[in-house]
C-alpha cells in the first residue's frame, strides 16, 4: 500500500502504510529491531506497534527517523508556507501572523446591482 493518495485511504491504512514502509526502510540498511529501537532510545515493542500501524507518536516516529539517518525527510511532509504572489500580504513582503475570517458580501450579485441599469 501506497501514501500517494491519502484522500481515500482511512487513517488506519495510513499508519499500515507508514509502518510497512519503516519496516522495509530498516530491513533494506540491515538494522535489526532491538538496534533500531536502542538507538532511537525506544522499546523494541514500541518500534513494533508502529512498524505494524497500530499505535505510536509523532515523537517516536522523528525519533525512528533520525536512528535510521533520514530526520531531513521530515523538512517534506509539510509544504513552505512562503508567501504566494496571488496572496495580497505578498506586496508588503511581511508574513502573516494569523488568519481573519474572509469579508464577504451581506447580499448575493444580482444583475439587477451592475451600474448604469
Amino acid at each position: 500500500m501506497e501514501l500517494n493518495n491519502p484522500g481515500i485511504q482511512s487513517i488506519s491504512q495510513l499508519l499500515s502504510a507508514l509502518g510497512q514502509q519503516i519496516e522495509a526502510y530498516r530491513i533494506s540498511r540491515g538494522v535489526k529491531q532491538a538496534e533500531l529501537a536502542e538507538l532511537a532510545g525506544i522499546s523494541r515493542s514500541t518500534l513494533i506497534r508502529l512498524e505494524a500501524g497500530t499505535g505510536g507518536t509523532l515523537e517516536n516516529l522523528i525519533r525512528i527517523m533520525r536512528a535510521l539517518d533520514i530526520e531531513d525527510r521530515l523538512a517534506n511532509l509539510i509544504p513552505d508556507a512562503a508567501l504566494s504572489p496571488l496572496d495580497p500580504m505578498s506586496e508588503t513582503g511581511q508574513r502573516r501572523m494569523r488568519v481573519r475570517d474572509r469579508k464577504t458580501d451581506t447580499a448575493p450579485w444580482s444583475w439587477e446591482d451592475e451600474p448604469g441599469q
